[in-house]
C-alpha cells in the first residue's frame, strides 16, 4: 500500500502543505474517522462522508484538515485504481487536482489553502478522471440520462490537437473500463462556451475554437463561475477586477457596460 507521504510526492503537493498534512498523520488521534475517510472513495457515499467529517473536525479556516482526510482517502483510491487495472499516470494526473486547487487558493488569497472539497469526491470515488488536457466525469441523472461531463482544468492547454488527443484517449478509456459508457454523449457546461465570448475574443482564439467543437444547447446568463477562473475571485466589485490580461481588460469593460458572460451547456459534435 502506498503511504500518504508517497501520495503527496506523486501529486507534487507543495512542500509547505505536505509538511502540515504529514504532521497531521503523525498525530492520528486527532482524526480517528477511518470509516468516513473510506466512504470518500465511494460514489454513493462521499458527499455525506465529507459533511460528517467537516462537522466532526470543526473549525478549518484554510481547509487543510479536510485536505488531510482527502489525501488519506487517495491512498484507498490508488488501491482501487490498481484493482481496476488503471494506469498510475492517470491516477497521478487526476489527483494532482489537489495540488492545483491549493495553488489556485494561494493565487486568490495569498496563502496556501483548500476550498474545493465539495468537488474532489468525484476524483476520489473514481467518477472523474483526467486524460490529457481535460477531465471526464461519468454522470447518471435521476431520470436515467447518462453522459460524460467534460471539465476544463485551469492548466489545460486548449490547443485543438491536444484537445482531440484527450477526447480520443477518453473514448478509448471508457470503452475499455466499462463498454456500457461507450457511444454516449459528451457534454460540457462552462463559461468557455458562453456566446458572449465571441464579442471579447479574436477569431483565432483557442477558446473560440474549443467552442466550435460543441453545439450549445442552453445558456445561463446569471452564472458567475467565470469570475473565479478569469479574475481568480468571485467576491470583488467590478471596479476592482484586475486587468492583467487582454481577456480580463475586455471582460471587465464588457461587464461595467452592463454586459453578461454567464456560461453555456453544450454537447460535443459527433465528428469529434
Amino acid at each position: 500500500m502506498e503511504s500518504m507521504k508517497e501520495i503527496c510526492s506523486r501529486i507534487e503537493l507543495q512542500k509547505e502543505v505536505r509538511e502540515i498534512i504529514l504532521a497531521m498523520e503523525e498525530n492520528r488521534e486527532l482524526f480517528q474517522r477511518e470509516e468516513e475517510i473510506r466512504k470518500l472513495t465511494e460514489a454513493e457515499h462521499w458527499r455525506k462522508a465529507r459533511a460528517d467529517l467537516k462537522e466532526a473536525m470543526g473549525a478549518d479556516p484554510r481547509g487543510l484538515k479536510i485536505l488531510y482526510c482527502m489525501i488519506k482517502a487517495a491512498v484507498i483510491s490508488w488501491e482501487k485504481y490498481q484493482e481496476q487495472g488503471i494506469e498510475g499516470k492517470i491516477f497521478d494526473d487526476t489527483m494532482k487536482c489537489f495540488t492545483r486547487f491549493v495553488e489556485e487558493h494561494k493565487a486568490s488569497y495569498g496563502v496556501y489553502g483548500f476550498d474545493r472539497d465539495f468537488w474532489t469526491g468525484r476524483q476520489l470515488s473514481l467518477q472523474l478522471f483526467r486524460l490529457g488536457e481535460l477531465e471526464y466525469e461519468k454522470v447518471e441523472e435521476e431520470n436515467g440520462e447518462r453522459y460524460i461531463s467534460i471539465h476544463i482544468p485551469s492548466d489545460a492547454v486548449l490547443d485543438p490537437e491536444k484537445i482531440k488527443e484527450s477526447l480520443s484517449s477518453a473514448k478509448a478509456f471508457f470503452e475499455k473500463k466499462d463498454p456500457s459508457w461507450d457511444n454516449i454523449p459528451y457534454k460540457c457546461c462552462s463559461w468557455l462556451l458562453s456566446p458572449a465570448l465571441k464579442e471579447l475574443l479574436g477569431a483565432n482564439s483557442r477558446i473560440l475554437k474549443f467552442q466550435e467543437m460543441f453545439t450549445v444547447e442552453e445558456v445561463y446568463k446569471d452564472s458567475r463561475e467565470f469570475m473565479e477562473w478569469v479574475f481568480k475571485r468571485k467576491d470583488l466589485p467590478l471596479e476592482e477586477l484586475p486587468e492583467k490580461t487582454t481577456l480580463q481588460k475586455n471582460m471587465k469593460a464588457h461587464l461595467l457596460s452592463g454586459g453578461w458572460v454567464g456560461e453555456g451547456m453544450g454537447c460535443l459534435k459527433t465528428e469529434y
